[in-house]
């Protein structure tokens, strides 16, 4: 090899090797502690542990508990390298645990370790921790098994915030299991996420990733879709608020409040007709893709020359053998996700612009414009037909098709700049940072005021009557989800009541098959009342048990920011 990636390769060997040792501190201490410890049961927890630290994560583990006790030291050594202890997917350990758990002799044992090991993920602080659960195998079999079941009993007894469960539901799942996965203790907790096994299929195979090995894809921390072991995954990676662009075209190129921070190219142009007012837009839209890709590949090329990362390169498929770092070409696949922000709100202003100015010719795209700049003082009625038009969420043939034409068009400006073993991919993932932007962020022509915020991930605006699930999620099917492998969450909020009953369990998996069945890739449910969450707002102290699924991550509702927990309420109350 040349020099620098000789010195990548050592550089890697010299990491693992580190790792190795720090384990073996772990058992010189708990040989020590166990000299000293009075009480026997005491002295052969500390035993074990020196044992299992002695061996692994050096050699293979020979039976579950020194595995739990490898993917652990492993788990946080990986945070430690990257400078990040969120968002480390745990892949599907009910698979690859599955032969050790098969030959398990103490099964308390096993029980005893997975509940110390999934509190250590909450207390080192990886909410996002994601571990997978069932699927399919190479033979079309499920695999959900019963270590899956007893992943999923842990999770419901801890009612701890991780790790989160991705369900993987596909054709031939049995009712069964479908059972298991929507308890009501189980949505109570906003889990398990649940993905669309063969839609996630058809997505990775759109992006390129080889037939032979697509089965082997997990879902990640944040709910995109990449290939364990092989991929570096650069979540975050762009964000473009699609209302900016938007503003540009209806205002000569200028944003409705402030300035730009940079010099745009795209000339402003009048537009006279709807799609003259979409081609602006698309323009601006490009552009704004332009600069967030290159400030990544910048920030990329700065991150494998100053801040490499032999450790995580060394467990990444390829960079061994490359002797290339994991951000400079070592690993296999480099999905980097760039994020629509406010697309849905784009999108809703567009059909409200077509239906008031195009069609109905009520107002004029400069009053309509002065009415978003002085954030509808003045303006009411404008406001209200903006707000009367169709919107996404109710399906709305006219609404649906707006949002799916918006999708298709950000999704050809991300994809366009795949190059270099670099795939950039789209993804509807918002957090809660729906809520920061709006703050930022002009009021728009779909009604929303100034400051009010975004719609959150691929979700409907919140306005008007409670949303209808099946509406919300029909909606939603009609955007080509293959082309957003980066990750995109629909939010629904159930009574947790109807899943007390067969019935309503039966309806919620019917719901969630069709849905899938017309390509969605993932759906998470929170099952928790506003009126609960009324009451832990009033009484934090006593309501510390109440978890929620942002999206992405779980968290308990009260350590939450107020502006946070009053959206997800009237979230909640809307039925999203």
């Amino acid at each position: 090899l040349p020099d620098t990636q000789r010195a990548s390769v050592e550089s890697m060997a010299l990491a693992v090797e580190a790792v190795c040792a720090w384990a073996e501190r772990y058992a010189d201490l708990a040989e020590g502690l166990a000299a000293r410890a009075v009480e026997s049961a005491e002295r052969e927890r500390l035993r074990r542990i020196a044992q299992a630290c002695r061996h692994v994560p050096r050699e293979p583990a020979r039976d579950l508990y020194e595995a739990l006790q490898s993917i652990w030291l492993v788990h946080a050594a990986i945070g430690i390298s990257e400078l990040s202890q969120a968002s480390l997917s745990l892949g599907c350990l009910d698979r690859y645990l599955w032969p050790l758990f098969a030959t398990s002799a103490d099964p308390d044992l096993v029980r005893a370790a997975l509940r110390d090991f999934f509190g250590k993920l909450n207390r080192y602080g990886d909410p996002a921790a994601t571990l997978n659960l069932g699927g399919v195998g190479p033979d079309g079999a499920d695999l959900f098994n019963p270590l899956s079941a007893l992943i999923v009993d842990t999770v419901a007894a801890l009612r701890l915030p991780a790790p989160l469960l991705a369900a993987r539901i596909h054709v031939r799942t049995p009712p069964a299991v479908f059972d298991c996965l929507t308890r009501p203790e189980l949505i109570a907790l906003g889990q398990p996420t649940f993905y669309g096994e063969e839609s996630c299929v058809a997505a990775l195979l759109a992006r390129g990733i080889p037939a032979d090995r697509v089965q082997s894809w997990c879902a990640n921390s944040c709910m995109g879709l990449y290939m364990p072991g092989e991929e570096i995954c650069d979540m975050w990676g762009g964000v473009v608020n699609l209302l900016v662009p938007l503003e540009l075209a209806l205002n000569h190129g200028r944003p409705l409040r402030g300035e730009m921070p940079v010099a745009l190219h795209t000339p402003p142009a009048t537009a006279q007709t709807l799609p003259e007012l979409q081609a602006t837009l698309l323009a601006y839209t490009r552009e704004f893709v332009d600069l967030v890709v290159q400030y990544n590949r910048d920030a990329t090329a700065w991150q494998a020359r100053e801040r490499p990362n032999p450790f995580l390169s060394a467990l990444t498929a390829d960079c061994l053998e490359r002797g290339l770092d994991r951000a400079g070409g070592g690993a296999r696949y480099y999905g980097v996700t760039v994020e629509a922000f406010g697309l849905v709100n784009a999108a809703d202003a567009l059909t409200a612009i077509d239906e008031v100015v195009f069609r109905s010719r009520r107002y004029t795209l400069a009053e309509v414009t002065a009415a978003l700049a002085g954030n509808f003082a003045g303006a009411g009625e404008l406001r209200q037909a903006l707000l009367a038009a169709p919107k996404f969420g109710r399906a709305h043939a006219g609404a649906d098709g707006m949002v799916r034409w918006l999708a298709d068009a950000f999704a050809d400006a991300v994809s366009g700049h795949n190059r270099d073993g670099i795939a950039y991919l789209p993804s509807f993932h918002t957090l809660n940072a729906h809520l920061g932007a709006g703050a930022k962020t002009a009021a728009s022509a779909d009604g929303r005021g100034a400051g009010e915020p975004l719609a959150k991930n691929l979700g409907p605006m919140l306005r008007g009557p409670r949303f209808d699930a099946t509406a919300v999620l029909l909606s939603c099917s009609t955007v080509d989800q293959r082309r957003f492998a980066g990750g995109q969450a629909v939010d629904l909020s159930l009574d947790g009541a109807l899943l007390g009953t067969q019935g309503g369990r039966a309806a919620l998996q019917a719901l969630l098959r069709t849905y899938f069945g017309r390509g969605g890739l993932q759906v998470q449910v929170n099952g928790v009342t506003p009126a609960l969450l009324r009451s832990a707002m009033a009484d934090p102290e006593h309501h510390g048990h109440v978890i929620v699924r942002i999206a992405g991550y779980s968290a308990r509702f009260v350590s939450l920011s107020r502006a946070v927990q009053e959206e997800m309420v009237h979230r909640f109350e809307c039925g999203l």
